[in-house]
């Protein structure tokens, strides 16, 4: 959509002219960037002055609103148009926003709030609110991004790790989770993102509501979860998987609950390493590739590790911070 076809379609929107299609247009031409939605919060600025009051007291407003060049510079044009209604408004409005989009454009960026990190280590976890309301329970090792004031048109944060989000129902404001390798957007619902740099699956797991994967940042490439379905990516081969998934599995680190359900011992003690802050240190391939079936809620290192050993006949070595296991 061109410039001022943009400018046109928001004035026709504030005086509610437009049709749905419309509507659902200007929606989408907000959402594609921050520049479009300070472009619409200005001119509906503007137009909330310039409504009900006339030509004299719409050209006084912008005068407050510092726009005294910007107003002579389209006041010619203007004239040209029929001098009331909803059309010269547009037609002025127009005129300033290209005159002064540069000035809107460096005022609302440097006016923008900063963003926030909030980063966990190994076996610490952190629950958080953002300003919308929603939940964050954030995973050990993992870090979110996100301004401190979310966006008014919608609301996007960026995970490295792992995390699971309780997000506030607003129609209006989608809530966009950003990863590295995928982008999931909801508009209020409860679901669980993972998403470490040294694992080979991205995977969106979703226990509420309904949430739209986009891949690479492509809307034609998306996928729509209903509850109980998780998706995953895998890095190495681009292959994507939909399907059910276990709740306890997903979301137990939240509680330090285990389950492992004829798990490499490999990827078991990937698990270990986040809850507990350990490394593990495996003695050869074999021992790695150990299947294990076992499940365990809020239980010590030391009795996790038992249990591998009854059940694995794994034999486990700690030395500082790192646990050694050996086949038997």
């Amino acid at each position: 959509m061109e410039e001022k076809e943009s400018y046109l379609l928001i004035t026709r929107y504030l005086s509610q002219q437009t049709t749905t299609e419309e509507n659902e247009q200007l929606t989408d031409w907000i959402a594609s960037s921050p520049l479009n939605e300070t472009t619409f919060y200005a001119i509906k600025t503007v137009w909330q002055e310039s409504e009900n009051v006339s030509r004299a007291d719409s050209q006084s407003a912008l005068n407050k609103l510092k726009l005294k060049q910007a107003a002579a510079a389209t006041e010619k044009s203007v004239k040209r148009i029929a001098p009331s209604g909803w059309y010269a408004v547009a037609a002025a409005m127009i005129g300033i926003m290209l005159v002064f989009g540069a000035g809107y454009q460096y005022y609302f960026q440097t006016a923008a709030t900063e963003d926030v990190q909030q980063v966990t280590k190994a076996g610490q976890k952190k629950v958080f609110k953002l300003d919308d309301g929603t939940t964050v329970h954030l995973a050990p090792q993992s870090t979110l991004s996100y301004p401190t004031k979310l966006g008014r048109s919608k609301r996007v944060v960026a995970l490295k790790g792992e995390a699971y989000f309780e997000v506030s129902k607003n129609p209006h404001r989608p809530f966009v989770v950003h990863t590295a390798e995928l982008d999931v957007q909801v508009l209020g619902t409860h679901f669980n993102v993972k998403s470490y740099k040294s694992n080979n699956l991205t995977t969106v797991s979703l226990l509420e509501g309904k949430v739209k994967v986009i891949l690479g940042g492509d809307d034609e490439d998306d996928y729509l979860l209903a509850p109980g379905q998780q998706l995953s990516l895998n890095h190495l081969n681009h292959r994507i998987y939909q399907h059910q998934f276990d709740v306890a599995a997903v979301t137990g680190w939240m509680t330090n609950t285990l389950v492992f359900k004829n798990d490499r011992l490999a990827d078991a003690a990937e698990k270990m390493e986040k809850i507990y802050g350990i490394k593990v240190v495996f003695a050869d391939q074999a021992t790695a590739d150990t299947r294990l079936y076992a499940s365990f809620e809020n239980e010590t290192l030391i009795n996790v590790l038992e249990t591998i050993k009854a059940a694995g006949n794994v034999a486990y070595k700690i030395t500082g911070n790192k646990v050694y296991l050996t086949l038997e």
